[in-house]
Order: C-alpha cells, then structure tokens, then sequence
C-alpha cells in the first residue's frame, strides 16, 4: 500500500496552524452562506462586495472578483433572477449599467454574520494601539502573498 506524505508547512507553528483554520472555517461559511442565500460561492462573493462597497459596474465587479466582464455579466446575471441585485443606469455616464444589491439580501447577509463580524470586532477592540499595528501589519503581508499567490495561478489557468 502506497503512503502519500506532504510536508505541511507550519506544522508545529501555531500561527500557521491558526492561518490554516481561519481558511478551513472560510471555506466552511462560505458554503453554509452559500446555500443559506441559495446562490454558489462565486455568487456569494460578488455579494459581498455589492453590500460592503454599492452599487458597482459588470466590470468593476469582474476586477473585484478576478473573472472576465462575460463571467461578472453571468453572476450578475443569476443574482438577478435569484432576486438579490437589481440593474439600474448609472446617473452620470448613459453607456453604463449599475448593479446594486437588493437591502433584502444585503440584510439577510449581516445577519447570518453578525455574530462572526461583532465578535471579531470585539478581539480587535480589545488590543492595544501597538498589537493593533502588529496585527494589521502582519496581516497586511498575509494579504500580499495572497494577492501574488492568486495572480500567479491566474496566469497559469
């Protein structure tokens, strides 16, 4: 019987092992969000942004998302025949189109996560000034190489 070994990364570092769970637990609301709201993870994500920043462009949330303006238009697409955005023109600019999330959905979001959004909130609080600036630091790296990491295997896709 064949015995297939990967060394892990962090093994024994328990930041590492922390990082690991947070993006396990993700993954794990993420799918239990998804089919709260009826919608995939892609949909899912397109939503948040629409409720965290407003109203956006089909090409503004395609760059949000890392997907080409065709894909942003079939998410957008399904999220309003599921009755979560709405389509309306832009108030300065004729040739584009706005896509704003529905304050149904938008509440119905916050609400499956506020307990998760308060209580992280509340650790945050909770520091000081100087672990405050460690913490955003360190995690402002974090989102660096995730960044680079997610463009890298872009390119090879």
């Amino acid at each position: 019987m064949t015995s297939w070994h990967v060394d892990a990364p962090g093994v024994g570092n328990a930041v590492m092992e922390r990082l690991q769970e947070v993006g396990t637990l993700t993954r794990v609301i993420e799918k239990r969000l998804s089919g709260a709201l009826g919608v995939n993870p892609t949909d899912l994500a397109a939503m948040e942004h629409l409720a965290s920043e407003g109203p956006l462009t089909a090409k503004d949330l395609a760059d949000r998302l890392r997907v080409s303006t065709a894909a942003s238009t079939h998410i957008v697409d399904r999220l309003e025949q599921a009755g979560h955005v709405t389509r309306r023109p832009h108030a300065t600019d004729r040739r584009k189109v706005l896509v704003e999330p529905v304050p149904e959905s938008t509440t119905r979001i916050f609400g499956h996560l506020h307990p998760l959004l308060s209580g992280v909130e509340g650790l945050v609080e909770a520091l000081g000034p100087g672990e405050r600036d460690v913490v955003e630091t360190f995690l402002a790296g974090v989102v660096r190489i995730y960044t680079g990491t997610a463009d890298a295997l872009a390119s090879t896709s």
